[in-house]
């Protein structure tokens, strides 16, 4: 059997990789458009069946990552991700390329599923930090795979851009090949079982958990990648290299966030990450609705930026409710609720913005926000083994 240490370096080498490939997208969307005679809705529709992809994928996947093999389940990622590449690279019409983004976010799914399932498997006593590398691994990724788009695009085209995803994938097919057996995730649960009842109470939690990545994906997609460029630009004049440097900022904040609340996770307990990462989080969409100055911009992104952790807790939270199994079938619950925040988000932020301006589109998220942060304060329970 091989050691657990390289297979947890496999599959994070693999989910960074994966990544990758699967978000060389954005940046090559101008040269897409041109060349597939794609308006700018059509642009818009292929983030929403990449989307729709992540959505079909989350339940499947959530439910066989809990029985099968990590090193095979990412396999079948980069499978997807493969050719979903190629057969974008190689459209020669906007048909084939909405068929190719929907099996492109079929893989993301199943590529991030199989690696969350896998590091929220940690043992308890280091759970949090295990689960802070799945979310450095996967922003570092997000960040870094526009930038290889976008060289390679310069040099050559956007198809050969969007065909590197192939041959990334490629290439990390080959050493997950050699993993052999691996335990997966549900086996590797049970030497913590100590899983209370499912009772009313245990329901209720794990409802609120279920909402914590909606909170997150929904402040992501609606007000930093949406509301903020648009007000940016219009409201406040500034430039496309500020707005650039205002996002980048901004995920540099996640990363740190990110990691140091694995930290705060393993020492000082799940809910002292928790309540203040989602208090955070409340006040920057807060500020953001009601102040429109350069000032309150920065700050409001910060402050987002910095609180979003709440996936990294709720995994780890979802790991302490299902050690005796159960993991993988809520994690796909978990994660759907984020995809289809992902994918409503943006187009009800964008629709307010227009017709009644920036609180009102801001709104949704503020209630949603205050409703999961009370929520989680009064039902999350503390599940970090004492001592």
């Amino acid at each position: 059997m091989t050691s657990p240490r390289r297979v947890t370096f496999a599959v994070g080498a693999s989910l960074f990789a994966i990544t990758v490939a699967a978000f060389l997208r954005p940046p090559l969307l101008p040269d897409i458009g041109r060349d597939l005679r794609l308006s700018s809705l059509g642009l818009g529709a292929l983030g929403s069946v990449f989307a729709l992809g992540r959505l079909t994928a989350d339940i499947p996947a959530g439910r066989l990552s809990d029985s099968r093999p990590p090193g095979s389940m990412m396999i079948t990622s980069a499978a997807l991700v493969a050719v979903g590449s190629l057969a974008l690279a190689a459209a020669p019409s906007s048909t084939v390329a909405f068929v190719a983004v929907f099996v492109l976010g079929v893989g993301s799914a199943w590529t991030l599923t199989t690696a969350q399932a896998h590091f929220a498997s940690a043992p308890k006593e280091r759970r949090g930090a295990a689960t802070s590398v799945f979310a450095a691994a996967l922003l570092t990724a997000q960040a870094i795979a526009p930038v290889v788009s976008g060289a390679i695009g310069t040099v050559f085209d956007w198809r050969v851009a969007i065909g590197t995803g192939a041959v990334i994938c490629g290439i990390v097919i080959v050493p997950l090949t050699r993993l052999g057996s691996t335990p997966p995730p549900s086996e590797r649960l049970q030497r913590d079982a100590d899983q209370p009842p499912d009772g009313r109470d245990t329901r209720l939690a794990l409802a609120f958990i279920y909402l914590l990545p909606a909170v997150q994906f929904a402040i992501g997609a609606a007000m930093i990648q949406t509301i903020v460029p648009i007000v940016a630009d219009e409201d406040l004049a500034l430039s496309v290299g500020i707005i650039g440097a205002l996002l980048g900022v901004g995920g540099l904040a996640r990363l740190v966030g990110a990691i140091g609340a694995g930290r705060i996770i393993d020492r000082l307990g799940r809910r002292a990450a928790l309540i203040p990462g989602l208090t955070l989080q409340l006040a920057g969409v807060t500020v953001f609705a009601f102040f429109g100055n350069l000032a309150s911009l920065w700050i409001a992104v910060a402050l987002v930026s910095l609180g979003s952790v709440t996936v990294n807790v709720g995994t780890t939270l979802l790991a302490d409710l299902s050690e005796g199994g159960r993991l993988g079938p809520r994690l796909g619950a978990f994660r759907f609720t984020g995809d289809a925040a992902f994918l409503v988000a943006p187009a009800l932020a964008g629709w307010l913005l227009g017709v009644q301006g920036r609180t009102a589109a801001m709104l949704p998220l503020v209630a949603l926000t205050g409703i999961v942060l009370v929520g989680c304060a009064i039902w999350v329970p503390e599940t970090k083994t004492a001592g």
